[in-house]
Order: C-alpha cells, then sequence, then structure tokens
C-alpha cells in the first residue's frame, strides 16, 4: 500500500511540474542548479574510468592523470596549476572542496573523445565535467620555443582552472560567452595576456544578445575578443568583485538578465552597452 501511494505521489508531483511548466511558472534555471551538480559528477566519474589506466601524480590541489611518463612535463603542469591557484581562488572567494582532476594527453583524440567534442582542431586545453584536459605541450609548443616560459604565461590553465570555478560556483548556470569572459580577464589579470590585441572587427563588436544565442555560430577569435573586452570593462567600471556577486545570483537560480538587474539595478543591455 506504501508503495502505490509513493507512486502515486511522484506521479502528481511530476504531472504538477509539467503543468506548472505549460503555465511557464517553474523556474527552469532554479531546477537546473539543483540537478547540474549531480549529472556533471556522473561524467566525471566516467572520464576517470577511461583514463583509470593513466599514471596519477598528486599536488597539494590537484590529481594530474597522464598517459606516458614525462618527468619535465608533468613537473611543468603540476607547477603551472599549482602556481597561480591561490590568486584565482582568492579573486573568487572560493575554493573546490576537492582536489581538481588534471588528465594530459598524448593522443589529442582522446581529449577530444572524453571532453565530448565532436569536431574541430583540438585545443591545447578545455574544460570539462570538473575535469581540465590538456594536450601536452610537447605536442604544441615547437623545438624553438621556451616550452617552460611559454606553458605558464600562456598556457591553459589559469583559463581552464576559471572555467571550472564559474561552473562550480553557478553549477551550470551562464551563457558561454560569460564564462569565457572571465576566463580570459583572469588570464590578463594574472599574466598581462591580452586576448585579440590585433585582432579588428570588420564591422561593429557582437553584442550581449548575438554573443548570448549564437555563441557557437560566430567568428569565434572575435566572439572570444569581445566576451573578454566585455567581462575586462565591467570589472573595471564596478570592480572585480562584482563578477563575483553575479555569479553568486546565477548559484541561486536567476538567470542572466536577471542576476545583472539585481546586482546592478541595470538590464544588461544597458550594462554593458558602452563597451
Amino acid at each position: 500500500m506504501k508503495r502505490v501511494l509513493k507512486k502515486n505521489l511522484r506521479i502528481m508531483v511530476i504531472g504538477l511540474l509539467i503543468f506548472m511548466f505549460l503555465l511557464g511558472t517553474v523556474n527552469i534555471e532554479g531546477i537546473k542548479v539543483r540537478v547540474y551538480p549531480f549529472l556533471r559528477g556522473l561524467q566525471h566519474e566516467l572520464i576517470i574510468f577511461k583514463t583509470n589506466d593513466f599514471f596519477v601524480k598528486e599536488t597539494d590541489h590537484f590529481i594530474i592523470r597522464y598517459e606516458k611518463e614525462d618527468k619535465e612535463v608533468i613537473d611543468l603542469v603540476a607547477r603551472a596549476a599549482e602556481d597561480k591557484y591561490q590568486e584565482v581562488s582568492d579573486m573568487f572567494k572560493y575554493s573546490p572542496k576537492e582536489k581538481t582532476t588534471v588528465i594530459v594527453y598524448d593522443d589529442p583524440q582522446k581529449l577530444m573523445n572524453n571532453s565530448n567534442l565532436k569536431q574541430g582542431k583540438p585545443p591545447m586545453g578545455v574544460y570539462y565535467a570538473s575535469t581540465i584536459q590538456i594536450i601536452n605541450p610537447r605536442y604544441w609548443v615547437s623545438k624553438d620555443q621556451d616550452m617552460e616560459d611559454l606553458f605558464l604565461n600562456e598556457g591553459p590553465m589559469i583559463h581552464e582552472f576559471t572555467h571550472l570555478l564559474v561552473d562550480d560556483l553557478t553549477r551550470g548556470n551562464y551563457p558561454l560567452w560569460f564564462t569565457e569572459g572571465i576566463a580570459l580577464y583572469q588570464e590578463y589579470v594574472h599574466t598581462g595576456y591580452k586576448w585579440g590585441a590585433n585582432l579588428t572587427y570588420p564591422e561593429k563588436p557582437y553584442t550581449v544578445k548575438e554573443l548570448t544565442e549564437n555563441f557557437d555560430e560566430l567568428d569565434e577569435m572575435l566572439a572570444y575578443k569581445r566576451s573578454f573586452e566585455l567581462v575586462k570593462g565591467l570589472a573595471e567600471r564596478e570592480g572585480s568583485e562584482s563578477l563575483g556577486y553575479v555569479l553568486n545570483k546565477l548559484s541561486q537560480g536567476s538567470n542572466f538578465e536577471d542576476a545583472h538587474e539585481e546586482v546592478f539595478g541595470k538590464l544588461v543591455d544597458e550594462i554593458y552597452e558602452d563597451e
């Protein structure tokens, strides 16, 4: 009898949610921030399973998994991971509760497969499901370049670790351009690297609406440049801590527009219109 009652209760709850959804009264973002961490955790465990034959090196805040023994590279990855950890965490006033998994691939196709990238050129690094996945820098740093200097100052670690923090803090509730802009801004703050400094727009820069609705369909380089400009401008006008206030509202289930209005008392278009 109890099983029947519980089953009926579940049916009623599901029916009520469907009814509320049809009426437009369900906060989709609110549901997402509750379900997302669980789904991300499952994806994370699947990636760990797929790389269970990798070697492992642990540091204070990271677990580095790698395909082949290469002490010089793995020590460099460990140093780059730990180098700015505290500074980046301090800016967000947040540190992950558990050590972050970093996976170093010698085979770029494995990175593509394990980060759910279907096409295009393999990136030197990507954040996916609470993991930072990178290609061994020996594969993208030419022999006439200083691998250590390039990896520490222009490598993917700060960028991808920032993605992880944003994802953690918001529980996946953010537009792609915003997390890319924040990650590029972090690179700029901590290394001085200014994304797209030599790029020019053939016409007008992308609007927030275009970035939010069509990010993957825009010119990648210019979309990243515009994302960086918008976040940098906001941080310099309102203070870098303002980014944290927006992320906090997103974590509570507010949509992107409402989060900005709650923090700044203005519409998104008004906040970014001068950039």
